[in-house]
């Protein structure tokens, strides 16, 4: 383990460092203040998620919307969180550019989770509206603007309820899977339930998911390969809330997994977290180290490398995450290493990072990647994979490192300004 604890305090001081120079660059540098109003408000929509742009181009019309956020007056950067009761939590900064420059805020709402998409995009263009409405004043149309509002009338007022529920919020799934063909057929099942209680002050996380997977091959008229893999789990998070920077949880779980050889499985570990910036913030920039202590205990379907079939193993591990999303872009990394008390020399170590970036003018790119160096396979089976297990990855294989990565880069030119909405031959479909 010495000879690893140097990587990951590198790996501590690269994150710490992308999360002061992106915070650097999220801060920007001011621009000079233009002498007069512009005629419209240039409005640049940054949204990572669920907008419906064109919606909100049709509905509202006292905006010009823009391609290039350098050229617009208010940058509009929305992001989102999930909530206890498993809708979205919506965060709207207006940043405000040029004449409007210092004048920034920011609007909430939040929208259930059997909201449809279009109850999701109509609560979004109200508090949108709201949020420009006020840049817009002090333009060409804000001789043409006007406020309503909805009467408060014994019928309609708000009133303290009792949740009957006490926060709870439950999913339920089942999912199914069928394809095939003359010589070939493939069926998927999945089952998946969960339950969740999120507060203030305290997070709990219930969940349980099997699935099955069957694959038939036929070869010639007498020769037929048949494949079968299934793995299920039930685990649970419970979290306590310690102040804005503070967190202590708790992970336990037990599973079954044919390809890792998984008979049984069983784990609990307790957990602490530090965030360098307050949990309030977390949908702009955070950065987290966690560390996590406990054992699990297994129970092998087959003869395992170290000629076990059962065994309980003591293990510890560090994560350190950062996430940032600014006017500029978005920049993520994380990495994990975890290591089994009993046997120093089996551990794993994750480092995932990605950036996407706007450098000017119509141009973006985009770059992720992962790395993971492997050396915990403690459930491989002892007895060599057939030639159809390997084929059909029914059985985990011996490895030592596993990569991907994926970049690009796109350029736009053209009207900035081009804010009409054309469906037509669009294919007019919808999708939940």
């Amino acid at each position: 383990m010495t000879n690893r604890r140097p990587q990951f305090v590198l790996i501590l001081l690269f994150l710490c460092f992308m999360g002061r120079a992106a915070v650097a660059m999220a801060q920007g540098t001011p621009a000079a203040q233009p002498l007069s109003p512009p005629t419209l408000v240039r409005v640049f929509l940054d949204c990572q998620y669920e907008c419906d742009r064109d919606y909100l181009v049709q509905n509202i019309t006292f905006v010009d919307y823009v391609r290039d956020r350098t050229v617009s007056d208010i940058h509009l950067l929305v992001t989102t969180q999930e909530t206890g009761g498993g809708g979205t939590a919506w965060t709207l900064k207006f940043i405000g550019q040029g004449y409007y420059m210092g004048q920034d805020r920011t609007l909430t709402l939040n929208t259930p989770q059997d909201a449809t998409s279009d109850d999701r995009r109509m609560e979004f263009a109200r508090v949108m509206k709201i949020g420009l409405v006020g840049y817009a004043a002090s333009t060409s149309v804000g001789s043409k603007l006007d406020v309503t509002s909805e009467r408060k009338t014994p019928a309609n007022r708000t009133t303290p309820t009792k949740d009957r529920w006490n926060f709870w919020v439950f999913n339920f799934g089942v999912n199914g899977y069928l394809s095939g063909e003359a010589t070939n057929k493939n069926e998927n099942h999945f089952f998946n339930f969960s339950g969740s209680r999120v507060t203030e002050q305290w997070k709990i996380n219930l969940s349980t998911n099997k699935s099955n997977n069957t694959s038939t091959f036929k070869i010639t008229d007498t020769d037929t390969i048949k494949s079968n893999s299934d793995n299920w789990s039930v685990n649970s998070l419970v979290v306590k809330s310690l102040g804005p920077k503070w967190s202590f949880g708790e992970r336990s779980g037990i599973s079954h997994s044919s390809y890792s050889n998984v008979d049984r499985s069983i784990n609990a570990a307790p957990a602490i977290e530090y965030d360098f910036f307050p949990y309030s913030i977390s949908t702009q920039k955070s950065l987290t180290v966690q560390y996590s202590a406990g054992a699990t205990s297994y129970r092998y379907r087959d003869l395992t490398i170290y000629d076990k079939l059962q065994e309980t193993v003591p293990n510890h591990s560090v994560n350190v995450s950062l996430g940032v999303r600014a006017p500029w872009g978005s920049l993520s990394g994380s990495a994990n290493i975890s290591e089994n008390l009993n046997h120093r020399e089996q551990y794993h170590i994750n480092m995932y990072s990605g950036t996407s970036v706007r450098l000017f003018k119509g141009f973006s790119f985009n770059v992720s990647g992962g790395y993971n160096r492997i050396h915990d396979q403690i459930g491989l089976r002892k007895a060599d994979a057939t030639t159809e297990e390997v084929l059909l990855r029914l059985q985990q294989r011996a490895t030592g490192y596993s990569y991907n990565m994926n970049f690009g880069i796109n350029y736009s030119f053209g009207s900035i300004f081009n804010s009409v909405v054309n469906p037509r031959f669009g294919g007019g479909g919808f999708f939940f």
